[in-house]
């Protein structure tokens, strides 16, 4: 009876998708903490996000912004 269910794990497991691990995300910033990490205010993030400056996480109404897309805008600058 063992095997059997641990057939039924692996054959499970073998096509569920690979999710990735929740320490292995990042927490995605509310704009507001995204324009004060980069001194620059809220408004002037969402108008660069309107322009397709900055790439955005739209929650319902909210705009996210992920943690490496402010590190890619800052590598942008330093060049």
């Amino acid at each position: 009876m063992n095997t059997k269910l641990t057939e039924e794990k692996m054959s499970t497991n073998a096509i569920a998708p690979k999710v990735p691990d929740r320490e292995a995300l990042e927490p995605l910033l509310k704009i507001e903490d995204a324009a004060r990490l980069l001194g620059r205010t809220h408004w002037t993030l969402r108008q660069d996000v309107k322009a397709g400056k900055l790439k955005c996480v739209r929650i319902g109404r909210r705009i996210m912004i992920e943690p490496a897309e402010i590190r890619r805008l800052i590598e942008e600058g330093r060049q």
